[in-house]
């Protein structure tokens, strides 16, 4: 009986062997078939991405030379207005107080552009010595007063 109970066994596992084989090979080709596709599926999101980055990338540059540009045009204004300044540290010129500012400095005007005084009185007219020139004001001393 145990010699038939191994015939037995011995028939299915070479059934079982061949059939299963079989089955695995075509699952095993399928399974490969569908890591191919996965593979390829994945490339083109791959390069899809790369694609939308390389624009988005483009597009961000682009805005970064516009802002560039409108920082390097403000900057040059600012420049030109500095240019455009009637007076310079150092330099004396003839003056006549108008007004008073709110700490009691003397306010004259160069061409429009203010200087403050300090010890000037409204109505006198100064040779001062320009100490400081800021963006939009300058600072001067009182060298004398001229009639």
């Amino acid at each position: 009986m145990a010699d038939n109970i191994e015939d037995e066994t011995g028939d299915f596992e070479d059934q079982f062997d061949d059939e299963n084989l079989e089955e695995m090979e075509e699952e095993v080709e399928e399974v490969e078939e569908e890591l191919e596709e996965a593979e390829e599926a994945l490339e083109e999101e791959i390069e899809e991405t790369e694609e939308e980055f390389e624009e988005a990338s483009e597009e961000v540059e682009e805005e970064f030379e516009d802002e560039e540009e409108e920082f390097e045009e403000e900057e040059s204004e600012e420049d030109e207005e500095e240019l455009d300044k009637p007076v310079s540290e150092g330099e004396t010129v003839e003056l006549e107080v108008e007004d008073l500012g709110s700490k009691g400095d003397g306010i004259a005007r160069v061409e429009g552009f203010v200087v403050f005084v300090p010890g000037g009185e409204v109505g006198k007219k100064y040779e001062v010595e320009v100490t400081s020139v800021g963006r939009k004001f300058a600072f001067a001393e009182i060298e004398e007063e001229v009639e």
